[in-house]
């Protein structure tokens, strides 16, 4: 659901320096010229579009990089190109650069590129701009609401590790590729047959700090608490139309809202399908909702439940505002005695990552979060907190990918979910990074962010 443009801001359109992939030449003594050229050519840039130009030619080196920026030879040169910069640079304090600044930056490429290669001339470069202007990249995305295309800018927002006493290392800083920084990186070229999009949610997003609450609604502990409608089980085997067959399952939602106010959640995520459109209507109506700064409201299935399907979508809700809708992916099945039963709905085509000056969020749906090529995109867009809900019996799954997640790239994940394991939490610390919890149906089970345990369930 796309907000009022007075609510996030505009569309950030990017300029030619940040998608220039044809005018890279593969031979490394070239592979600047073209950076070089638009520098020059331009009369202002911003330091996100000058830092992500020159990732761009380390993508295109990476191999070469990778071999070579180790050797003795390479330490001299780089180092006299960074102290340069230093001299140059240091006092500027703005995120755009003007002609004058970058006519002299691409004069110190050219300098540094005589003594050593342009690819370790752009990693060298890459590194030191990004650091130096680390708390303006983000700002360049202000008003971003848009699907977003291979080699763009991606912003990499400050990491939850710090808010942990022992927090847990990352193989991936310590080698990370050559087009990935600290705080910027590229989307990848390859987004795993799915379109990437950035909303820019601003301060509707709490950042992720030590303390924080985050409250797993539980709403059920097996299946067999909903019904599911069976479409011509014998020709086409699908369910859909998922819905709650016990009495008390209103009850239930209403301890769940009562129980995440009172302790005064920061974060409240409900499972997978646990509600109906009626249900949903009258959970985001909700005054109490409206007094949690970021919900999301679960799953349900929304559409016909005749012969063409609807869409299992979750809302995201900050403050009771719709922050966005994300439609699930991928098809579910499983096995109903003889028969192979499939989820009835149109999969989404989209991962949409929501930004604000200190957090990132990403919400995928059960399977959604499984699928290989899928956990390796997320990766690459190092989302510092991750939302699933789910409706599953198996947890080992979501265990791995959670605790995966808390490593590399160091991000919260939270699983709302059925069975044993209702909320099972992957956070980016050294020891027993990933938790799980069981708590009685209408309640919240709690984790507290920092802190060395989970609080479960102080109803």
């Amino acid at each position: 659901m796309k907000l009022p443009a007075a609510d996030l801001g505009g569309t950030f359109h990017p300029v030619s320096v940040t998608q220039n992939v044809e005018a890279s030449p593969g031979e490394p003594r070239l592979a600047l010229r073209a950076v070089v050229s638009e520098l020059r050519a331009r009369p202002v840039l911003h330091v996100t579009e000058i830092v992500a130009a020159l990732l761009r030619v380390c993508r295109e080196h990476a191999t070469y990089i990778d071999l070579h920026r180790t050797e003795p030879a390479s330490h001299r040169p780089l180092l006299a190109l960074e102290a340069r910069l230093r001299a140059r640079f240091e006092t500027w304090r703005r995120p755009r650069w003007p002609a004058a600044q970058l006519g002299e930056l691409a004069g110190e490429l050219e300098r540094a590129s005589a003594d050593a290669s342009p690819p370790l001339v752009a990693w060298q470069a890459a590194r030191w701009l990004e650091r130096r202007s680390a708390r303006h990249l983000v700002g360049f995305f202000v008003g971003s609401d848009r699907q977003v295309a291979a080699g763009d800018p991606w912003p990499i927002v400050e990491s939850p590790a710090h808010c942990y006493d022992v927090p847990t290392g990352n193989p991936a800083n310590r080698g990370r590729a050559a087009d990935r920084g600290e705080w910027l990186t590229l989307v990848p070229d390859d987004t795993a047959g799915v379109e990437v999009h950035l909303r820019w949610c601003g301060a509707w997003l709490p950042h992720l700090r030590r303390g924080l609450r985050i409250a797993v609604a539980v709403l059920a502990h097996t299946a067999d608490d909903f019904e599911i409608d069976r479409l011509e089980p014998d020709a086409a085997p699908r369910f859909y139309n998922v819905r709650p067959r016990v009495p008390d399952y209103r009850a239930r939602i209403e301890g769940v809202i009562a129980h995440a106010t009172r302790v005064r959640a920061d974060v409240l995520l409900l499972p997978e399908l646990s509600l109906t459109d009626e249900l949903h209507a009258a959970f985001v109506a909700d005054p109490r909702v409206a007094r949690l700064p970021l919900v999301v409201a679960g799953s349900r299935h929304v559409g016909d439940t005749a012969d063409l399907p609807g869409r299992n979508v979750t809302t995201v809700l900050a403050y009771g505002r719709r922050l966005a809708e994300h439609d699930k992916m991928s098809d579910f099945f499983f096995q109903d005695g003889a028969i192979t039963r499939h989820e009835h709905v149109r999969p989404g085509t989209s991962m949409q990552v929501l930004l604000g000056e200190r957090a990132s969020l990403l919400v995928l749906i059960c399977k959604d979060a499984l699928r290989e090529d899928w956990q390796g995109l997320v990766q690459r867009l190092a989302p510092r907190l991750l939302l699933i809900p789910a409706m599953s019996r198996e947890s080992a799954d979501f265990t791995a990918f959670a605790e995966r997640l808390a490593r590399s790239p160091q991000a919260i994940t939270v699983i709302a979910n059925i069975g044993g394991n209702c909320a099972i939490i992957g956070r980016p610390r050294r020891e027993q990074t990933v938790i799980v919890g069981d708590v009685p149906v209408g309640t919240c089970y709690e984790y507290v962010v920092g802190e060395n345990h989970s609080g479960g369930d102080v109803g």
